[in-house]
């Protein structure tokens, strides 16, 4: 098992588990629950949530979907697109709209 990704809201490992995931990536949490606690672990990030990828065979793979996941949202946050239901402006990496919830229309 190795190491790809840490971080101490939980939200953004979940982000990249389900990428990978999806992919076929088989992944693990360590201190998956930890990041509701306050204190000592906020400041020690040894014990924030960690993605990691159960086959060290997966791990290059699964670190290039993460660079192409991290270009791709920041290339698609430097334009808005409008809502099909409600023309609400969004950032271009909302999956839903944050007015409605529509579900936005991928380019």
């Amino acid at each position: 098992m190795k190491q790809l990704f840490r971080e101490f809201d939980f939200t953004k490992v979940g982000y990249y588990q389900s990428i990978l995931e999806s992919q076929g990536v088989e992944t693990f949490v360590k201190n998956r629950d930890v990041s509701g606690l306050a204190g000592e672990a906020a400041i020690m990030p040894e014990l924030w949530p960690t993605l990691c990828v159960v086959k060290d065979e997966d791990y290059d793979r699964a670190m290039q979907m993460i660079r192409e996941s991290v270009t791709e949202d920041s290339e698609k946050s430097d334009y808005d697109v409008k809502c099909p239901k409600c023309s609400e402006e969004n950032p271009g990496n909302f999956d839903l709209c944050w007015s409605c919830g529509e579900v936005m229309a991928g380019e």
